[in-house]
């Protein structure tokens, strides 16, 4: 068992299997408009009735500015129902 624990400990990062689905539901969307994934960060906030999905584009080499826009992509967060699974809002950032 200890063996396990520690390549888990060389993890990065961690989703429930709850989340994915409804992050997929985002990323099929964010799909639609913006460039590479790679280009961004993405972070998952879960609330009662809904799960919060920002997408916040890296910065380009040399490139300093603020808002939520740069040359790899604009920031947008969704909003997804843990219901039906389906967007309910979408908003992006200044």
């Amino acid at each position: 068992m200890k063996k396990h624990i520690s390549k888990m400990e060389n993890l990065e990062e961690k989703i429930s299997g709850k989340n994915i689905e409804k992050l997929l539901v985002a990323l099929n969307e964010f799909r639609k408009e913006q460039r590479n994934i790679s280009d961004f960060e993405i972070y998952i906030q879960d609330n009662n009735e809904d799960i919060k999905i920002t997408f916040v584009p890296n910065f380009a080499l040399g490139e300093k500015i603020l808002g939520g826009k740069t040359l790899l992509g604009r920031s947008i967060t969704y909003i997804i129902s843990k219901n039906t699974r389906k967007i309910i809002s979408s908003n992006y950032h200044r």
